[in-house]
């Protein structure tokens, strides 16, 4: 009996140590879409890469109800000071001095992911239209994958990082254009400012990313908001006050400023430390996606199907670069 026993122990060992071939993890692991440990989509930051992926999205249809009553740089400034005050309310301990170094890491990344981005993505849409923008901006994943390269943090773009980002571009153009190429006709000042929006977006992502949580995020934030002032100065005496008196408006105000502006680059700056720059702006082809959805479902904006078919590309796109990158 007490051989047995021992027999039995020793089995079980050997099958816990050993498992068998159907034991092997589930594609969407191999995929990195869980946690390797936890087996979790946000265990391993695709989910709140994801969540703020989403909801920056769905800003394109809550800013142009807000554009309606207020000017872009009143709307940007209050969002960020929102998200600003939002994050002392959320951690309200002092982020430590971590030298001068640290802090001009810090500058820097508030002024090119927070005042440059917004900047130029703003001036863009002045010359050139909102779809061609937002097909430009969504060279961000290229830029950040080949900034990544020349810095030496990746190695070489095999062919299924290439196929990934055509087909995704394709689904772009086609989600923002409903097929009609001549939606992409604009001026060559709107190309190029919304080229280095993402060109901003691309190093702001492979800055170095200090560790502290949310009073580093609250820190990137003050650092572009002195950045902004300058730009936003030319526009203060437009700024007015009575059209937050509408609770809607009001309410758009806040979604901007807590949600997508203080949550949302807590996530991604989350994000962008597990998965990693090239990885984590993968995800910011769905952007035009989620915000063609969004207006439909939020402003009543017509949905084709040349536009489903280009959320398609789009979501194939994603995945195939998901797997490369």
């Amino acid at each position: 009996m007490a051989q047995k026993n021992i027999d039995a122990q020793v089995a079980d060992a050997v099958g816990r140590a050993q498992p068998d071939r159907w034991s092997v993890r589930p594609p969407a692991q191999r995929l990195c879409l869980c946690g390797p440990k936890r087996g979790r989509l946000l265990g391993s930051g695709w989910g709140v890469c994801l969540f703020a992926v989403g909801v920056w999205g769905v800003t394109f249809a809550t800013t142009k109800s807000l554009l309606t009553a207020l000017p872009p740089t009143e709307i940007l400034v209050a969002r960020f000071a929102v998200g600003y005050a939002a994050l002392w309310a959320l951690a309200p301990r002092r982020l430590p001095w971590q030298g001068w170094r640290t802090e001009a890491w810090l500058a820097l990344a508030g002024v090119l992911g927070i005042a440059l981005y917004f900047h130029f993505e703003n001036l863009a849409l002045l010359h050139a239209r909102a779809g061609l923008v937002a097909v430009v901006v969504c060279t961000s994943p290229l830029l950040t994958a080949l900034g990544a390269r020349l810095l030496g943090r990746a190695g070489p773009l095999g062919w299924r990082y290439w196929a990934g980002f055509a087909l995704a571009a394709a689904g772009v153009t086609l989600t923002v254009t409903g097929g009609h190429v001549e939606a992409l006709h604009g001026a060559w000042q709107g190309v190029a400012l919304g080229l280095a929006g993402a060109a901003a977006w691309a190093a702001y992502t492979l800055l170095p990313r200090p560790k502290g949580g949310l009073p580093v995020t609250r820190r990137t934030f003050f650092w572009g908001l002195l950045a902004m002032a300058p730009l936003a100065w030319p526009e203060a005496g437009a700024w007015r006050a009575a059209p937050l008196l509408d609770p809607a408006q009001a309410a758009r105000l806040l979604f901007l400023g807590l949600v997508a502006s203080a949550l949302c680059y807590a996530a991604w700056n989350a994000a962008v430390a597990r998965l990693g720059g090239v990885r984590a702006t993968l995800c910011l082809y769905l952007n035009p996606v989620v915000g063609v959805l969004a207006a439909a479902l939020l402003l009543g904006e017509p949905l084709d199907p040349p536009t489903l078919s280009g959320v398609a590309l789009t979501l194939a796109g994603v995945f195939v670069s998901t797997r490369a990158a």
